[in-house]
């Protein structure tokens, strides 16, 4: 990942965090994403109820093996740098 991005380590569950440089918005991030590197992810903003979040994303990670984790991960680098 670019720099100014960052992520959480979870003990458990299906789903990782990653915050965003202030500057970019996870909705138009998820809009270009799809046209260009074909990733799926949910825009953080709609689970914060006091209209943050707007640089944050969410990524589920338990629905396919590390191949395409890894695939999706570096197709996700490659948005976040051209951004």
């Amino acid at each position: 990942m670019p720099a100014g991005v960052t992520w959480n380590r979870p003990d458990g569950g299906m789903f990782i965090w990653l915050t965003l440089p202030r500057h970019m918005d996870g909705a138009e991030l998820l809009a270009r994403s799809l046209q260009t590197e074909r990733v799926a992810f949910v825009p953080g903003h709609a689970f914060h109820a006091d209209g943050s979040g707007r640089n944050t994303i969410r990524l589920s990670f338990t629905l396919h093996d590390k191949p395409l984790i890894d695939e999706g991960m570096a197709r996700l680098g490659r948005l976040l740098r051209a951004a």
